[in-house]
């Protein structure tokens, strides 16, 4: 609970910054599949974090110039003092109050997703409503005493799905998973929230050890496109 009230805490919050008014501009996120540190640089500027994973703010509505590197022992581009592998280098298009997602999975294949910066608002709040559906799997919680309620959960989908960027609802389900015990209908529900296969996976593996029916864990596999996504998690099973 206390998990909760912090995320909606945190949001509403946020809500308030947002609803003073700001510049129309945009937001660039770039995640690799791939563990090794990127590098981005955006019209010659660095962004070096050291994560497989960078979130840019406060970015001019306009066309960019955008170069993605990422730390390879073997690379072919030696700079900024190591060697790197460049994965991506084009101009691409921001749009006003618009983020954009770069992914690029393990095989180098590059996805781009657009959406819109929704701007929250003084009253959008949670009203209560069945968020959670669990039409497809038929899951009553009272059979588990130890998992969250439908209620709170659907709470908790509600705020996570109001953040912006897929990088911030990630670190939000790590932390609601890390403090709460789920059914697998549930965990379902969660992953669907998310675009991308590895993120879906990497919280998948992470929900096994708080899942109170992981005897029907092989459900989750629904939500997953590829076999080496599937395959990778009956190994995480198996291994605990």
């Amino acid at each position: 609970m206390k998990a909760i009230s912090t995320l909606l805490t945190s949001f509403l919050f946020t809500s308030s910054i947002f609803a003073a008014g700001f510049r129309p501009t945009s937001i660039l996120t770039v995640k690799s599949a791939d563990r090794s540190a990127i590098v981005v640089i955006v019209d010659d500027k660095r962004y070096d974090f050291g994560s497989n994973a960078i979130m840019i703010e406060g970015l001019d509505a306009c066309e960019h110039d955008v170069t993605v590197y990422q730390e390879d022992f073997n690379g072919s581009v030696y700079c900024f003092g190591k060697n790197y592998d460049v994965l991506f280098k084009s101009s691409v298009l921001l749009k006003p109050r618009t983020s954009l997602l770069i992914a690029i999975d393990d095989c180098g294949i590059i996805t781009m997703n657009e959406s819109r910066i929704r701007t929250p608002r003084f009253g959008d709040t949670w009203k209560g409503g069945n968020f959670y559906n669990n039409d497809d799997d038929n899951v009553n919680t009272t059979n588990y005493s130890e998992a969250i309620n439908n209620y709170e959960f659907g709470r908790v989908l509600w705020a996570i799905s109001k953040e912006n960027m897929e990088w911030n609802r990630m670190r939000s389900a790590e932390q609601i998973i890390n403090t709460n015990y789920f059914t697998v209908s549930q965990v379902k529900q969660l992953l669907r929230l998310f675009n991308l296969e590895s993120n879906k996976l990497e919280l998948a593996k992470l929900a096994y050890d708080k899942t109170v029916d992981q005897s029907d864990y092989y459900a989750i596999n629904d939500i997953f496109r590829y076999n080496n996504s599937k395959d990778e998690l009956s190994r995480c099973i198996h291994s605990h």
